[in-house]
């Protein structure tokens, strides 16, 4: 990656709705308890990405436990807000 890349406004922008917009799905799913008891697809091919980060990993513990999702959520509102930081000037 290039230190001194620049993103456009209108980029920047929409990421950080589809960033909002994820972390309400992630949460909507916690308060429903979705994958906490049954087998979930979804929750099983997020769980299989595998990634430089393994950002999807909390989800481990959403079988059972059922905190996986508000992990994730909690992870992608953060960087929501890291993203939204240094450019809140010109994100809104």
């Amino acid at each position: 990656m290039n230190a001194d890349a620049t993103v456009r406004t209108a980029d920047l922008e929409a990421a950080l709705d589809y960033l909002e917009g994820l972390v309400t799905i992630l949460r909507t799913f916690h308060a429903d308890q979705r994958g906490r008891e049954d087998r979930d697809e979804l929750l099983a091919q997020l769980q299989a990405l595998e990634g430089l980060g393994m950002k999807w990993e909390p989800l481990r513990y959403q079988e059972g436990v059922g905190q996986g999702w508000e992990s994730v959520a909690q992870n992608v509102a953060e960087l929501r807000e890291r993203l939204l930081g240094p450019y809140t000037e010109a994100a809104l």
